[in-house]
């Protein structure tokens, strides 16, 4: 039996007398996710024992070893068990606070438990898959069904985030203290350069030179640019695409999704999250088609989520504002396109692993689907005059 099956098989054994199972069996299944994931080591559980219903759960071991961990600036882990076990409470006590109808509350995994060990740090919640949930095909575009039912969720925390602020302001600034980070530029700088030349060499020739131009004039900018409040601070989710988010479809049709891996939490812009979505996971066809409607329709969640909360969005973050930073944080999306989707849709066989990696392993070559999302991206910015 390997460390890491033993801290989890022994993390479970407490759950499961926690949650009144005696005299029981626990199986454990080791998995991987195809190249969706690459912080840990992931398992599935199941607790058996006499005159019980089966308990399935899923947990979630750290792999990131220390030399990354040095490198980032983000407490992954830390992060992500700090919004279980104290950040999710608060907001659940605001939606109880003001009566929010259950259809309208922030869909969530039920969180089972932690140990916080340093670099064996593990997380057990509740097995959506046992309950027919699965994550999008990380390959394909998602459509407006898919999408739309992603931004509802996204509005939701956005706006409880904006609640909370508002509402306990003391607990908010221990949220924010936690959530701070600082990028080292020159800890990045060759990893930068390196993805840089990379989308360089695969961006069509007829519109290399508008990227050259772009990131000439951007090339002064600091590193936490689009990381800032601007008109609206939020607790972003940070990493919210379809890999994250876990969807069943219903016998009637209807589409439940959960957001899941709140590991990248930050104090941003709102936008950040929006941009980092759309041009992380759709196709130019999509936002051709989509791509006003869908920030239409999350100022639009976000008014009513914010209103169910008894914020008053107009107030609080007007159209106008909302309009304002989607201008000043878009073009962010560049950068996921040339940083992030070969990271996001690396072939299985070629996902880095951050156990022992270094950050030049993440300079992805992009494959065939990535070099299409990318020069699609930058066709985006083209007719949205950006480049």
């Amino acid at each position: 039996m390997s460390d890491a099956e033993q801290q989890v098989r022994d993390l479970v054994q407490k759950i499961a007398e926690e949650q009144g199972y005696e005299d029981c069996h626990i199986e454990l299944k080791s998995f991987t996710t195809g190249g969706a994931n690459y912080t840990s080591q992931l398992f599935h559980i199941t607790i058996t024992s006499p005159d019980k219903d089966d308990l399935k759960l899923f947990a979630k071991i750290a792999c990131v070893g220390e030399k990354i961990r040095k490198l980032t600036p983000f407490k992954m882990f830390e992060t992500e068990m700090y919004f279980y076990t104290e950040l999710l409470k608060h907001y659940q006590d605001l939606e109880e606070k003001h009566n929010v109808p259950k259809e309208h509350r922030l869909a969530t995994v039920k969180f089972y438990g932690c140990n916080k060990e340093y670099l064996n740090e593990t997380l057990v919640l509740e097995d959506l898959s046992s309950l027919g949930f699965d994550i999008h095909d990380r390959f394909k575009s998602f459509d407006w069904e898919y999408a739309s039912t992603s931004i509802v969720e996204l509005a939701k925390l956005h706006a409880l985030s904006i609640a909370f602020r508002k509402q306990k302001p003391e607990e908010y600034e221990i949220l924010a203290k936690l959530l701070t980070f600082d990028i080292n530029s020159e800890d990045f700088k060759p990893m930068m350069e390196h993805m840089t030349r990379s989308a360089l060499a695969v961006v069509k020739e007829e519109n290399r030179w508008r990227l050259v131009t772009y990131l000439e004039k951007m090339k002064d900018l600091e590193s936490s640019h689009y990381y800032r409040p601007l008109n609206c601070a939020v607790v972003t989710h940070g990493d919210f695409r379809p890999s994250n988010l876990m969807h069943r479809v219903h016998e009637d049709g209807r589409l439940e999704l959960v957001p899941v891996d709140y590991q990248m939490m930050k104090v941003c812009n709102p936008a950040l999250d929006l941009m980092y979505y759309i041009f992380g996971g759709s196709d130019e066809e999509f936002r051709d088609k989509h791509y006003h409607q869908l920030l239409d329709y999350y100022y639009e969640q976000l008014s009513n989520a914010l209103m169910r909360l008894d914020v008053d969005a107009v107030k609080t973050y007007p159209r106008e504002a909302f309009d304002s930073d989607i201008k000043e944080i878009e073009p962010y999306g560049i950068f996921v396109g040339m940083m992030m989707v070969p990271l996001l849709t690396v072939d299985a066989e070629n996902a880095p692993s951050m156990d022992t990696a270094d950050l030049s392993d993440f300079v992805i070559k992009p494959n065939e689907l990535a070099i299409s999302r990318l020069n699609g991206i930058i066709h985006s910015f083209i007719k949205l005059g950006v480049l």
